[in-house]
């Protein structure tokens, strides 16, 4: 199959959408389009025929309880539709995603309903469409359309969907702001995450090499500009015409360029990699010899004054993809790392300390660094597990596509285990063991913890000096991993100032945590009380049960018009008057009371907080449509004194 990618690696698109009707979108007209079928949207009045488009699969996935009506695509979007009245409303939300090429077509369906599960269960319907256009090759391009609704279902509703948006569904396509939980787009980062997630499960079911990323290239710290986007509208045209334009004459430009640098990448990954089973003679007892040539070669390019000192049968590997970097490992399991006219060696200390001193006094090197072995962790309970010194090549593969789903790049796979270059570190990954090369900095030791709470249930035994074991207690912390001291098995005590700040952090931490269930708590509370001004009775319920004396407040302080204006207040403007309301709110309560023990032998009244402010309410439904204000900026709840 005809692809610009490297072999290891698959395409992957993760595009979030809205529809909005003030951009004149259609949910109904959508759903027809992807899903090649003929639908009438019922509010406008106007039939969308799509049938003559091709769609290999569409189907819609609802929550268990689900009305019929739910399965049947034109009711469903134009209930969706009718349970949106805004003129600007958003109406549905889509994710289009590719399918990699390498999943099989009857495992499209189970791809789809797994990408969409969490959604489903969030009470989203999901209606997804497949599609498998040409792409500019003509080559399959298969992909899902994911069409979502944004309220739950509520049976009680005209439209059959709840009157308030679906804030378990928002939670997961929205961050940061008003919405909380983290920067804005932390929330759709995550998806993007999830769903790579389960492209790689379907990839490894199927037994491909590849596997995809949702990291940017620049993420990955590869030096790549991203293709300029290709719709399926500029491909037909250009196919129509015979020829493209220049956009796609750019696209096929980058491809072919990439294509190109991939097949020189693979010769060079094959003369370079060392299989041991090579290293053996063949049934002649003739030993092969053109890998040895190879790195004798590499060598003069690379050191073309030390080159003849150095035996190339004595060396395991070259790696020199990286331009600025040369690696080298010994057979004796050492290694050397030249870049920026500095020499680093780590492992166990043999040949390529030797090499090292030869090219530093060549002139390739101004400093020698010895990154030595200064701590280790390893999988709880592990004590009596011997740790083997040679690792098999699919046990390290997996191992370093663990740390690529981590965001880690700078990997090499190795006999004696899996490295990752972490800055100054070095870590060894050798399964159930992970020893740390050069010093233990912040973000080595993140990386470890990350480890164990991913692979190793969450508990370590941790080897090295005490403040080595303490930051990495510290971190473990953070992490919610427990720690043991390899030398006893028993939990690891760290030192007094280290747990004092540890006790600070987590006060601290507490404290954050506080203060911001006090922001949420506020703008709920200003969020109900202007659905409870503009009519909605649940709202007022969940009001009076949280906060009597705002009840009070709109119950009896306010009048129709005022509820009114109240209803249209920004956010930012009514939370500052909530303890002056909720004042308010308690003295007419006091009020109340005092009355009704002045007048205890007269009958009391029947009218509630509840009652009062539904009548209210009712007002000012009754009138709300046909009146206006005199004054432009009409009646304002008085602030309070």
């Amino acid at each position: 199959m005809k692809t610009s990618l490297p072999d290891d690696t698959a395409l992957y698109h993760a595009q979030a959408k809205v529809f909005q009707r003030s951009a004149g979108r259609s949910a109904v007209a959508a759903a027809a389009y992807r899903s090649a079928s003929k639908l009438v949207d019922d509010r406008i009045g106007q039939e969308f025929d799509y049938t003559k488009k091709h769609a290999v699969a569409a189907f819609i996935v609802a929550p268990v309880g689900s009305p019929t009506w739910a399965q049947d695509r034109e009711q469903l979007w134009n209930r969706v539709e009718l349970a949106e009245y805004k003129k600007n409303s958003v109406v549905a939300r889509e994710w289009e995603i590719s399918i990699p090429r390498d999943i099989p077509a009857d495992r499209w369906e189970d791809f789809a309903r797994d990408v969409a599960q969490p959604w489903v269960e969030a009470g989203a319907i999901v209606d997804i469409a497949i599609h498998c256009p040409p792409d500019v090759n003509g080559e399959p391009q298969p992909h899902l359309h994911i069409m979502l609704s944004l309220r739950k279902l509520d049976a009680s509703t005209d439209s059959g969907f709840s009157k308030k948006k679906n804030d378990d569904l928002t939670r997961l396509f929205e961050s940061g702001g008003r919405h909380g939980g983290g920067s804005k787009a932390d929330a759709l980062k995550v998806e993007r995450e999830r769903i790579a997630t389960v492209m790689n499960s379907y990839l490894e079911k199927t037994d491909s090499p590849r596997r995809v990323s949702h990291l940017s290239n620049s993420a990955r710290g590869l030096d790549q500009e991203p293709e300029p986007s290709i719709g399926e509208g500029r491909k037909k045209a250009s196919r129509n015409r015979g020829k493209g334009d220049r956009r796609t004459a750019v696209v096929s430009t980058m491809r072919i360029a990439k294509a190109c640098e991939n097949e020189l990448m693979k010769t060079e990954k094959e003369l370079m990699a060392i299989n041991l089973k090579h290293q053996f003679s063949d049934k002649n007892g003739i030993k092969p010899r053109h890998q040895q040539d190879y790195k004798s070669t590499l060598l003069n390019r690379r050191f073309p004054d030390a080159a003849g000192q150095i035996d190339p049968q004595k060396l395991y590997m070259i790696d020199v993809k990286d331009p600025r970097i040369t690696r080298v490992q010994c057979r004796d399991g050492g290694w050397l790392e030249v870049e920026n006219r500095q020499i680093r060696t780590y492992g166990p200390q043999g040949y390529a300390d030797e090499i090292a001193k030869k090219l530093e006094s060549a002139g390739y090197a101004d400093h020698i660094e010895r990154l030595e072995e200064s701590a280790r962790i390893g999988k709880n309970g592990r004590r009596q597990q011997h740790i083997p010194n040679t690792m098999p090549d699919a046990q390290a593969e997996t191992i370093a596509d663990r740390w690529r789903s981590r965001g880690y790049t700078d990997i090499q796979e190795s006999p004696d285990g899996v490295y990752v270059r972490i800055g100054q570190s070095r870590i060894q990954d050798l399964g159930d063991e992970v020893r740390l090369h050069g010093k233990p900095t912040e973000a080595a030791l993140r990386a470890m913890v990350a480890k164990a709470s991913d692979e190793w249930g969450s508990e370590i035994e941790i080897t090295g000096s005490k403040s080595f074991k303490d930051s990495l207690w510290l971190e473990a912390q953070r992490q919610g991993v427990k720690v043991f001291d390899s030398t006893n098995g028993e939990p690891y005590a760290p030192s007094p100032e280290i747990l004092a700040r540890w006790q600070s952090d987590l006060a601290q931490m507490q404290g954050n945590q506080t203060q911001i269930e006090g922001i949420r708590q506020v703008k709920k509370l200003t969020s109900l009380m202007k659905n409870a001004a503009s009519g909605d009775k649940d709202s007022l319920a969940e009001l009076q049960k949280r906060d009597a004396h705002l009840t009070a407040f709109l119950a009896q302080h306010l009048d129709a018009d005022q509820l009114k204006l109240l209803a249209q207040e920004k956010d930012s403007d009514l939370e500052p008057q909530l303890d002056g309301m909720r004042e308010l709110g308690r003295e007419i309560l006091e009020d109340d009371q005092q009355q009704q023990q002045a007048q205890a032998t007269k009958p009391t009244s029947t009218s509630t907080p509840n009652s009062a402010v539904e009548d209210a309410l009712l007002e000012q439904e009754d009138t709300a449509e046909f009146t206006e204000c005199e004054d432009p900026d009409g009646p304002k709840p008085r602030s309070p004194q």
